[in-house]
């Protein structure tokens, strides 16, 4: 089947973009020159019709109508959303060590210029045309992109403490700290402030830079469901993380403000991806053990074993993700190298296999089958499946990478 790579970058569903282009444009739009445009007669077009005008838009003309003046700013806010049906990729470099700021880089006292990272769109269908765009002036001095999931964004920060961030308003919210890990140990100051870490089994790891460790200890991080769907973000959603390397499985219910060790596998194993089905949390092995966990009772998690041996391709295994389906299913889709011929180059296979849970077995599908005419996000960000009817511009029963590697190393 086609699988096309789209890059490092973090897919935020259609509901998240919805949020995000409206917040462009009261927020981020350049600032227009003057109140009014050169011509009283283009200033006074009527609200409705501007309204309609925009609804024709790609997201970048709609921002540049949102820039010509005051009275089309006003207009492109009101009404909201472009329905193109064309998808875009929102990425950022993988750290930010610069404030993040509003439009223009900030001048500094030595008039040198912020250097800090934007905001890409990416066209799916124009992979090399993008859109650049700054952010808001952060609250933190470091952020490390670790991934996305229900329209939230979440990031390890100078401590390498996991925080969500909102791409709409950068509104934070912090999660547990990392000395919350077992494997993680802080070292203190004599004031009392955290200058470094040691990790791992024994402790036996030193990293002396606080924020070095984030940028490599946080493997896939996804919610259980958006935090901002309860008032004052007070809901008991699950925050589950894959970490250290790649052999652990913890997690954080919102109430309760600290990390708990679901799993722990033996050295030489590690997960490959996770993701949040069905009210449960279901895990997926490099070599293709799936289990599921339920994280609702205020107990320990319980667990359960899917698909106990894997399977006999492990050798050819490059990774492996998991996939909630709007039809109800849970879709395990496995990458495979190719068998290597001397003539040929290295390419990839994909593969689609529905996981029967109640059955507890692996049911091989053709794209068609399973996809069901939808297209697959899958890589740094929680999986998303998008109905192509709905986005004519994305290609049918396709999976779409937004990882920067497809190989544990």
């Amino acid at each position: 089947m086609d699988a096309d790579i789209a890059g490092v970058a973090f897919f935020i569903a259609r509901e998240g973009i919805s949020k995000f282009i409206r917040w462009i444009m009261l927020c981020i739009s350049p600032q227009p020159e003057s109140d009014n445009c050169e011509s009283s007669g283009w200033a006074d077009l009527p609200s409705d019709l501007l309204g309609r005008i925009l609804q024709l838009l790609e997201l970048p003309e709609a921002l540049a109508v949102a820039a010509v003046c005051s009275s089309w700013c006003s207009a492109a806010a009101a009404a909201g959303v472009p329905r193109s049906g064309t998808p875009w990729l929102v990425s950022w470099n993988m750290t930010c060590v610069e404030p993040i700021q509003y439009g223009p880089p900030l001048h500094h006292k030595d008039n040198t210029r912020s250097t800090c990272p934007g905001i890409e769109f990416r066209n799916l269908l124009s992979a090399d045309k993008t859109y650049r765009v700054n952010l808001l002036e952060g609250r933190r001095r470091h952020l490390h992109w670790c991934g996305a999931s229900h329209g939230w964004l979440i990031a390890a920060d100078e401590l390498s403490n996991l925080v969500l961030c909102d791409p709409f308003t950068f509104d934070m919210i912090p999660l547990p700290p990392i000395t919350d890990l077992g494997c993680v140990k802080g070292v203190y100051d004599a004031e009392g402030g955290i200058v470094g870490y040691r990790y791992g089994k024994d402790h036996q790891g030193f990293n002396p830079a606080t924020e070095i460790l984030g940028q490599w200890f946080y493997q896939k991080v996804v919610l259980s469901c958006d935090p901002s769907s309860s008032s004052s973000h007070g809901g008991d959603y699950r925050a589950i993380v894959i970490h250290y390397d790649a052999d652990r499985v913890s997690f954080a219910r919102a109430r309760e403000g600290r990390w708990r060790l679901a799993a722990a596998l033996s050295k030489g194993e590690r997960y490959a991806d996770c993701v949040y089905h069905d009210g449960r949390l279901f895990t997926v092995t490099l070599c293709g053990m799936i289990e599921m966990w339920g994280l609702n009772a205020p107990h320990e998690p319980t667990k359960q074993v899917i698909i106990a041996d894997g399977d006999k391709k492990c050798g050819r295994v490059l990774t492996r993700f998991l996939v909630s389906t709007p039809s109800g299913s849970l879709l395990q889709i496995r990458i495979l190298r190719t068998r290597r011929q001397a003539c040929c180059p290295v390419k990839i296979e994909v593969e689609m296999l529905e996981v029967h849970v109640e059955e507890g077995k692996l049911v091989g599908l053709s794209s068609s089958t399973a996809l069901r005419e939808h297209a697959v996000f899958v890589g740094l960000n929680h999986s998303a499946c998008l109905p192509t009817k709905e986005f004519p511009k994305l290609r049918p029963n396709c999976v779409y990478f937004t990882t920067p590697f497809l190989l544990w190393i």
